[in-house]
């Protein structure tokens, strides 16, 4: 067996020790090889995740795998905004001009996560949790976009226990804010910190280097 595909084994097996519901794991592509990528594909990996909207069209060109569904995880600069209809999901929606440009430019309807701000970090995108419910409200005239839960990255903590407090706060707002919205999905959780954010109650969470290994640069 491989190394990816025992790390895939691994990390499956202790999301099972730890919740009791399905988490999707998404395979984070950033400076992964292509043979890392076909590799966890092989392995059972259905969900992939891009931080550039340009090599997720250069990926999708070398794999030509219908099956997949793919993620936008990174900062959406407006202008790539028209390379994100090619995805599934689109994990970093915080600005109604970028929902407003996508919105416009697709053909029917693909889900969207809120990214969330939690901790009022300057450096980091998101959308601050006290005007989550009017971004939301805003977001009802767009037909083409449905939203489908949030988006989470705690501060970069040590110990990570120490993020754990930023998990037990976005699942709260998840539940509130999804009442009435029918929300599928809580994206929260990487490398370094998905075990806590699972036993918080994470649906899905974005893994690079614990399923491929280290970046190459």
């Amino acid at each position: 067996m491989s190394d990816i595909a025992d790390n895939i084994n691994s990390i499956q097996e202790t999301i099972k020790a730890r919740s009791s519901e399905p988490v999707t794991l998404i395979g984070v592509t950033k400076f992964q090889p292509l043979e890392r990528v076909k590799e966890a594909l092989a392995n059972g990996i259905r969900d992939l995740g891009v931080n550039y909207a340009q090599d997720g069209a250069t990926l999708r060109s070398e794999l030509s795998d219908p099956s997949l569904n793919w993620h936008f995880i990174g900062h959406i600069q407006s202008r790539k905004v028209k390379y994100l209809p090619e995805y599934q999901c689109i994990q970093s929606l915080d600005r109604l001009s970028v929902a407003s440009s996508l919105n416009a430019k697709l053909k029917e309807p693909i889900s969207v996560l809120i990214e969330m701000n939690l901790a009022g970090e300057q450096s980091k995108s998101g959308i601050d949790p006290t005007e989550a419910e009017s971004f939301l409200d805003s977001l009802g005239e767009f037909t083409n976009l449905r939203v489908d839960g949030l988006m989470v990255m705690p501060p970069p903590l040590e110990p990570v226990e120490e993020r754990r407090p930023y998990f037990k706060k976005a699942r709260k707002l998840w539940e509130s804010l999804g009442k009435d919205r029918a929300f599928r999905t809580l994206s929260m959780g990487t490398s370094q910190d998905y075990l806590i954010a699972v036993e918080e109650g994470s649906t899905m969470v974005r893994l690079g280097s614990c399923l491929f290994g280290s970046r190459i640069r």
